[in-house]
C-alpha cells in the first residue's frame, strides 16, 4: 500500500484548480496542518463545522477537504475554549490539516459550476464570463533524431502542446547541432575535445504559463543530452480562458413550472425562490452561476439567456433580472454547492487507489417552515 503525504492530494487538487484562479477576497489553499504528513483518510465536506470535525475524529482521517475556507477573515486571537480555535486545537490534537478549494473550483474547467451545468443536463456547455486567462508561452528545444518522440511525449504528457481543442501540438524541424565536449563533461554522443556534428530536430511547442514549470521538468527528464539547449518565449496570443459561471442548453424547451421541476429534482430540493414569470415562457438556454450569483445582469443578456439557476440572490439584482425578462430560480447556496463533496471525491477516487474517502453533507443552515 503506497503511503501518500498531504501535498501530494493538494498538488492534485492544485492542478485541477489552481489557487491563481481564486478571487482576491478569497482564502483558498492549506487552511492549517502540515504537507509532509501521511494520508490514509480524507474527509470532504462543502463547510467544515463541529459536526464535520466530530465525523472527522471519529473516522480518524488525517486531511479535511472543505468548499468554504475555515479562515476566511483573519484571525485576531485564538481561544481554544470555543469556536474556531477550539477546532484547530482539536485538529492539531488529532493530526487534522484542513485544505480549501472555493472560488478557483468554481471557476476551474472541470469545477463546480461546470458540474452544476452537467447535474442539469445542460448540453454544449460553454463558459459565462471571463474571469482568468492564462499567459502562453513556446517551448523550443533541440533534440537528436532517434530522441524526438520521447521527449514529444513527456512534453505532452505534462500539459504542453494544447491549442484550443486540440492536443499533442507541436513543429518539428531537421537540422544540424554543433558542439564539442569539454574536460569534465559526459557527452551523449562524441568525444571530449572533439568538434562534432549531429542531426537534431528543433521542436517547438505552445505551453500554458501554469504548465510551463512541470513541462520543462518533463522535457529534461525524457531528454537524453547532459546539457539541453532550450528556449522559453513569451507570446502574445491568448492562452486558456476561465470563465465565472456556465452557459448551456437543454434538450428541450421547458415551461417556468417545468423548468422549476427539473431544478428541484436534478438538485434534491425542495423549496427554491424565482424571480419573473414569462407568459407562454420557452425556456432552453440556461445560465448557471453556483453559490452567491455575482450581479452581473448585463452579461445574461449579452448571451441572450433565458434562464438563470443560482444559489444565493440580492434584491435589487432580482428586479434587474425581472426587468431584463429573466426567469431565475435560487435553488439556494447550499444545495448549488453540495455537489462539491460529489466532484471532489470523484476526482480524488480516480486518481488515488490507497486513499479512503469520507463524504460529509452536512445540512443547509436555512430552515424553510
Amino acid at each position: 500500500m503506497i503511503i501518500l503525504k498531504c501535498r501530494d492530494i493538494i498538488n492534485i487538487l492544485e492542478n485541477e484548480a489552481p489557487l491563481k484562479l481564486q478571487e482576491d477576497y478569497d482564502n483558498s489553499g492549506l487552511q492549517w496542518g502540515n504537507p509532509e504528513d501521511p494520508v490514509q483518510k480524507v474527509l470532504v465536506c462543502l463547510d467544515f463545522t463541529p459536526d464535520a470535525l466530530r465525523n472527522a475524529v471519529e473516522n480518524k482521517v488525517q486531511l479535511v477537504i472543505s468548499h468554504h475556507p475555515v479562515l476566511f477573515r483573519p484571525l485576531r486571537t485564538i481561544n481554544t475554549a470555543a469556536g474556531k480555535g477550539a477546532m484547530i486545537a482539536e485538529c492539531i490534537k488529532n493530526d487534522i490539516s484542513v485544505y480549501s478549494l472555493h472560488t478557483n473550483f468554481d471557476t476551474a474547467d472541470n469545477g463546480l459550476n461546470e458540474y452544476l451545468a452537467k447535474t442539469l443536463e445542460l448540453q454544449d456547455i460553454t463558459g459565462l464570463k471571463k474571469h482568468y486567462r492564462d499567459d502562453l508561452y513556446k517551448l523550443v528545444v533541440f533534440v537528436p533524431e532517434e530522441s524526438l518522440q520521447k521527449v514529444q511525449k513527456a512534453i505532452f504528457d505534462a500539459g504542453g502542446g494544447y491549442i484550443g481543442n486540440y492536443s499533442d501540438c507541436s513543429f518539428s524541424a531537421p537540422g544540424t547541432g554543433t558542439f564539442r565536449p569539454l574536460e569534465g563533461s559526459n557527452p551523449y554522443i562524441g568525444q571530449t575535445g572533439i568538434f562534432e556534428k549531429v542531426k537534431e530536430y528543433r521542436l517547438e511547442v505552445l505551453v500554458p504559463e501554469g504548465k510551463l514549470r512541470d513541462v520543462v521538468k518533463n522535457m529534461l527528464e525524457a531528454h537524453p543530452y547532459e546539457e539541453v539547449a532550450y528556449d522559453i518565449y513569451h507570446v502574445e496570443q491568448p492562452g486558456h480562458e476561465y470563465s465565472l459561471g456556465r452557459i448551456g442548453t437543454l434538450r428541450e424547451k421547458l415551461s417556468c413550472d417545468e423548468f422549476v421541476l427539473h431544478v428541484k429534482e436534478k438538485l434534491n430540493v425542495h423549496n427554491v425562490r424565482t424571480v419573473g414569470r414569462i407568459q407562454d415562457a420557452e425556456i432552453q438556454r440556461v445560465a448557471v452561476f453556483c453559490g452567491s450569483f455575482d450581479g452581473d445582469v448585463k452579461v445574461l443578456k449579452d448571451k441572450n439567456v433565458d434562464a438563470l439557476v443560482t444559489g444565493d440572490l440580492k434584491y435589487h439584482t432580482a428586479q434587474e433580472l425581472e426587468d431584463a425578462g429573466i426567469f431565475t430560480v435560487d435553488a439556494g447556496h447550499y444545495h448549488t454547492e453540495k455537489l462539491f463533496i460529489k466532484a471532489i471525491s470523484d476526482i480524488l477516487k480516480n486518481r488515488l487507489k490507497d486513499v479512503i474517502i469520507v463524504e460529509h453533507y452536512g445540512n443547509d443552515i436555512f430552515d424553510f417552515r
